[in-house]
């Protein structure tokens, strides 16, 4: 399979000009600095039937890489509270992240090939999570829409390896992206048979202190109907954190 995933990879057109640099703007978009927040996470199955997770995360984003640590911590239900994940985001390499569960009082390293893996049984990928590398896809534009009543460019993404469609699960991303905010609304994902399984799309975002922020993303399985939906409230902007909450240390506390 992968020797005719090469070829076929080696056969894609080379990456646009306009859509590699629109992408690596959204990539370095203006956000906060350090920001602390209180996420929902509810699990709903196509018979409207669903589970509730609540997590609180903290993030800082360095001024000058663009790259940012995140960590998350599970609240809610009992039997996931204390859970815990870190994500070092790197521009010029893979993310690095660690779990944390507290059955096996053990920190783990999330190799490469698990980042294709679901994020706590929900819609969303740990790669999703993680936000992914600008630098593993080709780009290109493939049409202009209007979505949230936002013009937007749809970019076409193709992987520029097999490694990449082993990390991450997908064989193609499309991504309404708007240009003013540099906000993706919407992405759809192709599974490794060149399925679309996966819709991603931001139902709600505002402007908070001059940084676009999405509030509401909802991940959905077209072919369960499964959906995942995370709410983010924000609850302090730029507050000072320090390196040390983003220690491999800092998830067992």
């Amino acid at each position: 399979m992968f020797g005719l995933l090469t070829a076929l990879l080696l056969a894609a057109p080379p990456a646009d000009t306009m859509a590699q640099h629109l992408m690596e703007r959204v990539s370095n978009r203006p956000t906060f600095h350090t920001l602390h927040a209180e996420i929902t996470l509810t699990l709903q199955d196509a018979s409207g039937r669903t589970r509730v997770r609540r997590m609180e995360s903290w993030s800082k984003t360095d001024p000058k890489t663009h790259e940012t640590k995140m960590l998350l911590k599970f609240l809610e239900p009992a039997d996931v509270k204390g859970t815990a994940f870190l994500i070092h985001e790197h521009k010029d390499r893979d993310d690095d992240m660690w779990f944390y569960l507290p059955a096996l009082r053990r920190v783990k390293r999330l190799a490469a090939s698990g980042k294709a893996g679901a994020f706590m049984g929900s819609d969303f990928s740990n790669y999703d999570i993680g936000g992914g590398e600008v630098e593993d896809w080709n780009y290109r534009i493939v049409g202009s829409d209007t979505l949230q009543g936002h013009f937007v460019w749809i970019v076409e993404a193709l992987p520029k390896s097999p490694e990449v469609v082993k990390k991450t699960g997908y064989t193609k991303q499309v991504k309404w992206v708007d240009p003013k905010t540099l906000i993706v609304w919407q992405t759809e994902c192709y599974d490794r048979t060149g399925e679309k399984f996966k819709r991603i799309r931001v139902e709600e975002a505002q402007k908070v202190e001059g940084v676009w922020f999405e509030k509401r993303i909802v991940a959905e399985n077209l072919d369960s109907g499964h959906r995942s939906i995370m709410d983010f409230h924000i609850l302090e902007v730029n507050p000072p954190l320090s390196d040390d909450l983003f220690s491999q240390r800092a998830l067992q506390r």
